[in-house]
């Protein structure tokens, strides 16, 4: 969900600020900059930040506080890894809002809860799996694809009703109602979303997926 303006109080944009800041600088010196270098990557790249600044496009809510669309962020996580996908969303961000679909005022809680959560929680199912379960094409469409976008998609849900019900723009009631109700389409909408992707990149173009490995994967299995 993204907030619009005058939803939550200054003090939270004034604590996300700090925190969207530091974490692009990590980003940022973690970078493979070489990568740019690269015509054939920077095309993918930013032709996948485009794609995904259009699905931000088409959304729906049930207020002027409460807004649904897709993600695709976890694609973006496992195509390019947590430094691109973060400048990613950054430029995303400034996209939506030169478009009008969003407030400067409000990028940094934006940033953080559709940003953050989601390349958090990607990133770090994608590492749990690689140690902890076998390596096989099946699993890394299954969990790293399907199941961390649809995870992704309610951690943010539930980040975003957190702080609308914490600040008291709505109370708990209502958001049970009104918003956690449709969490579960959410998650299937974002988790197939996601899995047909990922599963066609790594079919047809995986050399364009950052986080997949044919020898890992695919080679003796």
């Amino acid at each position: 969900m993204d907030f619009p303006e005058h939803v939550l109080p200054s003090v939270l944009h004034a604590l996300a600020a700090p925190i969207v800041l530091i974490w692009l600088f990590a980003a940022l010196l973690h970078l493979p900059l070489r990568r740019l270098y690269d015509n054939t990557f920077t095309h993918v790249y930013f032709g996948a930040c485009v794609a995904v600044l259009l699905l931000w496009s088409v959304h729906a809510g049930v207020s002027p506080t409460l807004h649904f669309h897709l993600l695709g962020v976890t694609v973006l996580t496992l195509m390019f890894g947590w430094q691109f996908a973060s400048l990613g969303v950054a430029l995303i961000l400034v996209g939506a809002t030169l478009n009008g679909q969003g407030s400067w005022s409000t990028f940094a809680v934006n940033m953080v809860c559709m940003g953050g959560i989601p390349i958090a929680v990607s990133t770090l199912l994608l590492r749990w799996a690689q140690r902890r379960l076998p390596h096989n094409f099946f699993i890394y469409v299954y969990v790293n694809a399907f199941l961390a976008a649809g995870v992704s998609i309610v951690a943010t849900g539930l980040a975003g009703a957190g702080l609308l019900w914490i600040t008291g723009a709505h109370n708990l009631a209502w958001l049970s109602y009104q918003y956690l109700a449709f969490f579960p389409l959410m998650f299937f909408s974002e988790a197939v979303m996601n899995g047909m992707v990922m599963t066609l990149l790594v079919a047809l173009r995986p050399e364009w997926v950052s986080s997949f490995d044919d020898n890992r994967y695919i080679t003796g299995k």
